[in-house]
């Protein structure tokens, strides 16, 4: 029962935050680079991040609770030897990936948003939009026992 719970939880959180990037990325900033203007960016930032933020803890929590359940203790974490240790391994180094860019957003990007840096925003959206989509198909590999 508490497997089948922590897996829908962690779906329903990565759809939540997949979602919002794809719309992000497919909708909000197409629109602004067109307009040259970060304020369709930030007003869609103002609204999501709560909701993004609350899924992504969701799904760090659940995703590291289900690997300890794979693999109890961690055992064959980064052994790449098996299909369940390789993707589990492969979500761990993605959730670093996103870390580390969450982190330039934060240091770098948005404290010095504005119109002229938009173009570098841009590739970190598209960034950030590509590793969500790898968190999806790697987790789709893990429910189906490897690719």
């Amino acid at each position: 029962m508490l497997f089948s719970v922590l897996v829908i939880l962690h779906i329903l959180a990565a759809t939540v935050w997949t979602g919002g990037q794809l719309i992000l990325n497919l909708r909000v900033l197409p629109d602004a680079l067109k307009e040259k203007s970060v304020s369709k960016v930030r007003s869609f930032e103002k609204m999501f991040e709560p909701l993004r933020v609350t899924s992504l803890a969701i799904q760090v929590i659940s995703g590291l609770w289900l690997t300890w359940i794979y693999l109890p203790g961690g055992r064959g974490l980064f052994t790449f030897q098996t299909p369940i240790t390789s993707l589990l391994t492969t979500k761990l180094i993605l959730l670093a990936i996103a870390f580390a860019l969450a982190l330039h957003a934060q240091i770098r990007l948005i404290p010095n948003l504005n119109d002229d840096n938009l173009i570098e925003l841009s590739w970190h959206i598209r960034s950030i939009t590509t590793v969500s989509i790898a968190f999806v198909i790697v987790g789709a590999g893990i429910r189906l026992g490897g690719f």
